[in-house]
């Protein structure tokens, strides 16, 4: 097929998609908030250990963050959190001792 839609065009759908998604997991994640869930650690960026659920695929769902200023976890092991608070892509967690 020839692509005859304009790139103008193709930018607002897929802005508008992203805005509806967005929406849609921000509901999603705020269900998820007391929630104590498996997690495994893929790395340390800033002040956070970033990690995802076992439910998560990396790079494509949500993203757990630890703060790194008051806990240490190890990189490539599970730890169960408790999951604090939520934005539409990222999730925010305590661990669990």
């Amino acid at each position: 097929m020839v692509d005859n839609v304009p790139q103008e065009v193709k930018q607002n759908r897929a802005n508008e998609i992203m805005e509806i998604q967005s929406q849609i997991s921000w509901e999603l994640n705020q269900e998820k908030i007391g929630q104590e869930l498996k997690v495994i650690i893929d790395r340390k960026e800033g002040n956070y250990f970033v990690g995802r659920t076992e439910f998560d695929s990396p790079d494509v769902d949500n993203e757990v963050l630890i703060d790194a200023t008051k806990t240490y976890v190890k990189t490539g092991e599970f730890t169960t959190v408790k999951i604090t608070e939520a934005e539409d892509f990222d999730l925010y967690a305590e661990v669990l001792k």
